[in-house]
Formats: C-alpha cells, structure tokens, sequence
C-alpha cells in the first residue's frame, strides 16, 4: 500500500514527466546508468524534480517528527543553555539537508527506475524487465565499444536477446 502511494501520488507531485514516451536509444543510456549504480539526475529526458514541491515534502515530514519530539523533551530543552540549543538547531539543519538530499536522490532513482520500467514495456514487450534489463546493459556495452549506433542498436541489441534466449 506504502508502495503504491509513493509511486501513485508522491512521485507525479514530485516530477515533471514528459510527454512523449522515452526512445530507444534514451532507454539504454538510462538502463546502462541504473544498473551501474551511477548518477541518473538530470539523465531522463523530460523528467525533472520540483523542487519547491521537493522541500515542501520534506518540510512537511520533518516537522511531522520533530514537533512531536520537541514536546516530549521541552521540559529538558527549557532547561539547556542557550549555546547548546544554537548548537543543536545547526546541527538539525543540517542534518535536515542532509536527509534533503538523500530524499531527492532516492526519488530520483525511484521516478527514473518507473520511467526505465514503461518504456520496457513499449520497446521490450515479449522480455521482463527484471530478468533482462542487466543483460540489455551489457550488450549495449557491446554495441557501443563496437561503434553500433542509431537503428542497427535496436537491431543488435534484439538479435543479442534472441541469440541469448
């Protein structure tokens, strides 16, 4: 359920999405990124995170758990000196950027995986994305170490599948 709301309403109110569907050469760059664990910000393209959105998100959760903490310790809080609650209020921001940026990489893995998944769907009907989508990495390493570029990716790529399977 947490799962579905996350991709259902928290990612499109996070993300712009674009229009049109992902193209061929678009999907593979972006799988090739995804299964080698590198960066994928600013790697889909149309797909861009709202930041305003992003911090109000964020703003929202960490008053959600620190308004409820701050009422349970203010008798201890009153009590402290002032130079540990400056202390301690730089510490809390920056540990609320911190989590910010995690966050925002975090959903941006999470929409760009989504977006991997449906152009799978469109360019890749007949393989699951689960099972293929490493060894697609893999020769799209190939094809681009061997020069192949343009339509006959698509093709290599798909004779690699069928020879593999």
């Amino acid at each position: 359920m947490f799962e579905n709301w996350i991709d259902e309403k928290l990612l499109p109110f996070l993300f712009t999405r674009p229009k049109h569907p992902m193209r061929f050469n678009e999907l593979m760059r972006a799988n090739k990124l995804l299964v080698s664990d590198l960066p994928l910000e600013g790697q889909i393209p149309g797909v861009k995170l709202r930041l305003a959105r992003a911090y109000l998100f964020m703003i929202v959760v960490w008053n959600l758990a620190l308004i409820p903490l701050a009422m349970i310790f203010h008798k201890l809080l009153a009590k402290i000196d002032c130079h540990i609650a400056i202390i301690l209020a730089v510490f809390f921001t920056l540990f609320f950027f911190g989590v910010l940026q995690i966050f925002k990489q975090w959903a941006t893995e999470r929409m760009a995986e989504r977006m991997i998944k449906e152009a799978w769907k469109i360019h890749f009907p007949y393989y699951d994305y689960d099972q293929y989508h490493e060894k697609v990495a893999k020769f799209y390493d190939d094809a681009v170490e061997r020069g192949v570029t343009g339509a006959n990716l698509e093709m290599y790529i798909m004779n690699a599948l069928s020879l593999e399977t």
